[in-house]
């Protein structure tokens, strides 16, 4: 019989590390465990197998090994460490802190377990802990680079970029081709605005590791900033196709996608991060504006109050939940929304992008520009940002400024062909169509899908049969519906304007009010609060009540109000008058709208004379060339309704009222994308309701005030040019000039639908012009034949 061998447990263990050492995990696990049966109380071999079980990636089966260990030693530093690395990551990370906690109590000095922490720490937001921690173990051991790195992300967390670059630049002295030092220094560039060094580190990250999925997401994020959306898209989605529930990716692909239109698409790779994470708030938000792009906007309105329930803290939330409410009309809570997020994340530029395209569509022309220049400043390099800024000073009237904020876009990147569409825009405002023609035409050569710029295009050119831009245009439509409103209803409108050029009117129409349809779609209107909107300014203009503000308001005769219906001929009676040297010619304002909130209190006998005064300031501080003037107009339409206001405040001006066909105007009407408001426009019921109360409210003014204002038709203005001009400049309290005679060779800037035709000599074309739909238009015309001899 042979002789029994006898293993000692030091042997035993000596062999299970050495299958452990040399990777045998499996025999390692086998001896472990045989030992565990001799000796169940010993502590090297639990320990071991909690290792062995966390190299297999078996966390639950670790833990339970590695708690029966400390039982049995609860005073070794380094298993409290690997039990709260597997605790976080099975998603315990409270418990995992308290086991940090016990592992630097038992051995302060405990580099690991001390970087560790500052992870976690960092994880949950206590920064400044984690800068402790790591600070504590870099003192112990300077060149620790886990705790380098987590330094870099504790500064981070605390907004100081300029501290974290630095440290993760010395981490790149220890390992120079870490990938985890390069993606974070990329982030922290772009942090700080610096998107082209960003884009440098990025790629680095890439190049020693092509594979890694964060370093592929931090590079297309440095892209999506230059507005290099279909490169980044690229990335984002080699970033997904390694790891497919890289959320963050899908995410941030959502936001590229939709700065291309293909709304559709976002919402997929929105839905696609939620479906992998249904906690993550970012792609809620997403949802939000694709699904509000789409005209979905009761279910936006939810995807942005689940983004918002789900991190009521996030300053994005916020805004992207006020975006939603203030296109349903929700006005208040929208901006109770964009106050709190500038309280909560003042350092985030694309929260002010947003924010500015808020206050633009609010008026608030001058706040939304100083939300843009707080942009700039965080991100200089950002190309949107000057595009915007552009689009916001075309806005409000300042065509000089706009052009110099599109041309800085164009300068950071020249083949941006939505910068060059509004550019275009702004050089037809000035005049120059020959310049303005080429810009449309070199921005459709650099990318013809994108459906808007085609509006720009058909103010500039008349389209033939056999056009090829047409032949673009037919077969973008077949997969218009993926793109958002934004894109789609100015698409539709230039497709109107095509056909009607061809002479096939029943293709245009058709076109026509797919455009007014998609547009009516994405804005909130009722007549019936317009209505009451009237009644209650006449309940408040009564006779009496005028009578008692005479002699009370400012006495400056400087402003001539301009007003009636949009497109009544309102742009031409003011080029008439801004011809004239002594008079500058303001286009529309929303100044007196806006006096009340600047005075601070509401309109009263004893303020009236503050009001009326404060208005005339704004005005002449508008331009060096309006400080010098006798005259300045004010060409915002919708002022008919303010008639009362206007004769209390400043009962010298001048109020020239515009008339023109109620058939013509309200197809004329029609026919325009506004760029804001005039909502009642898109819907030919509620267009003949809103001509209906206009007609009211002017009549009303007649019986009131009847001698505070002149009217001026439309078609008189046509057949008899030189009559109605010398009687429009006689009314302003001017002496005659031959040069009112020639309103289109005026050189001001005009940004009104009319800024193509004040460029032409006097035509006729446009009378009676909407015969050409009566057929389509026979609804309309009929409940308003009765006010077109009235």
């Amino acid at each position: 019989m042979a002789k029994e061998t006898k293993v000692t447990l030091e042997d035993a263990l000596n062999l299970a590390k050495e299958h452990h050492l040399s990777g045998n995990l499996t025999l390692a696990e086998r001896t472990y465990k045989d030992v565990l049966a001799v000796y169940p109380e010993d502590f090297m071999s639990l320990h071991y197998l909690a290792v062995i079980s966390y190299q297999k990636n078996a966390y639950d089966d670790g833990i339970t090994f590695m708690k029966r260990a400390l039982e049995i030693n609860e005073n070794d530093a380094p298993s409290w460490n690997i039990l709260a690395v597997m605790l976080e990551l099975v998603g315990q990370l409270d418990h995992a802190i308290r086991a940090w906690e016990k592992s630097i109590t038992i051995n302060p000095d405990y580099v690991d377990a001390l970087s560790n922490y500052a992870h976690a720490s960092w994880k949950v937001g206590n920064f400044e802990k984690a800068e402790d921690l790591c600070t504590h173990a870099l003192k112990i051991q300077p060149d620790y680079f886990p705790a380098i790195i987590n330094l870099g992300d504790a500064y981070q967390g605390q907004k100081n970029n300029e501290k974290a670059l630095e440290v993760w630049k010395q981490a790149l002295e220890i390992i120079p081709d870490n990938p985890n030092a390069l993606i974070n220094i990329g982030n922290s560039l772009r942090d700080l605005g610096r998107i082209n060094e960003s884009e440098e580190y990025c790629r680095k990250a890439i190049a020693v590791a092509p594979e890694n999925p964060d370093a592929l997401l931090n590079l297309a994020n440095a892209l999506a900033d230059q507005g290099k959306h279909e490169e980044a898209e690229k990335h984002y989605k080699q970033a997904t196709n390694i790891q497919p529930n890289h959320v963050k990716a899908h995410s941030n692909l959502a936001i590229t996608l939709m700065a291309q239109f293909r709304y559709d698409e976002a919402l997929a790779s929105a839905k696609y991060a939620i479906a992998f994470d249904p906690s993550f708030r970012e792609a809620y938000g997403h949802m939000a504006i694709a699904l509000s792009e789409l005209s979905r906007l009761d279910e936006a309105e939810v995807a942005a109050r689940k983004a918002f329930a789900l991190a009521p803290d996030s300053a994005e939330a916020h805004v992207d939940l006020g975006q939603i409410l203030f296109t349903k009309d929700n006005y208040d809570e929208a901006a109770t929304l964009y106050s709190a997020a500038m309280e909560l994340d003042p350092d985030n530029p694309r929260l002010y992008l947003k924010l500015s395209i808020a206050l633009e569509r609010a008026n608030k022309f001058e706040e939304s520009i100083e939300a843009i220049d707080q942009a700039v400043k965080l991100n200089p390099e950002m190309p949107e940002a000057y595009h915007l800024k552009g689009v916001t000073y075309m806005a409000a009237n300042q065509t000089d400024k706009a052009l110099k904020a599109i041309n800085k876009a164009l300068e950071i990147k020249p083949d941006y062909a939505e910068a060059m569409s509004v550019k275009s825009e702004i050089l037809q405002a000035q005049g120059d169509m020959e310049e303005a023609t080429k810009l449309i035409q070199q921005a459709i050569r650099i990318n013809n899908q994108i459906p808007s710029i085609y509006l720009t295009l058909s103010k500039l050119k008349k389209f033939t049969k056999d056009d090829d831009d047409l032949k673009v245009m037919e077969d973008l439509k077949k997969d218009i519906h993926t793109f958002g409103s934004i894109q789609t209803s100015p698409f539709y409108y230039s497709l109107f304007k095509a056909y009607q050029d061809i002479g096939d009117y029943d293709q245009a129409f058709e076109n026509l009010k797919m455009g007014a349809d998609k547009k009516r779609s994405t804005v909130s209107y009722d007549t019936l609060t317009d209505r009451n909107v009237f009644e209650t300014v006449k309940a408040r203009n009564t006779k009496e009540v005028l009578d008692n503000y005479k002699g009370h308001g400012s006495q400056s005769d400087t402003p001539i109000f301009i007003v009636g219906m949009p497109r009544s001929g309102t742009t031409l009676t003011e080029q008439i008058l801004a011809s004239h040297p002594d008079v500058y010619g303001a286009g529309e304002l929303y100044h007196l709208t806006h006096i009340e909130s600047i005075v601070g209190e509401p309109l009263s006998i004893e303020n009236a004379k503050e009001h009326g005064d404060t208005y005339v300031k704004l005005i002449s501080e508008i331009s060096d060339e309006s400080k010098n003037a006798k005259r300045i107009t004010d060409k915002m339409p919708g002022n008919y309704a303010r008639i009362g206001q206007i004769a209390s405040i400043l009962p010298n001006a001048k109020i020239i009222h515009c008339r023109r066909n109620p058939i013509d105007t309200c197809f004329s009407c029609y026919k325009q994308l506004f760029s804001r408001g005039h909502y009642w426009t898109y819907d030919l019921e509620e267009l003949a309701s809103h001509y209906e109360l206009y007609h009211a409210m002017m009549q009303y003014w007649r019986e009131t005030l009847p001698d505070n204002f002149i009217e001026v038709t439309y078609e008189d203005t046509i057949n008899d040019f030189e009559t109605q001009a010398r009687r429009i400049v006689e009314y302003a309290g001017l002496e005659w000039n031959d040069a009112c005679l020639t309103p289109h060779k005026s050189k001001r800037s005009v940004l009104t639908a009319s800024k193509g035709q004040v460029r032409k000599p006097i035509y006729k074309t446009s009378i009676e012009a909407w015969r050409r739909y009566e057929k389509q238009l026979e609804p309309l015309a009929s409940r308003l034949e009765k006010y077109v001899k009235n």
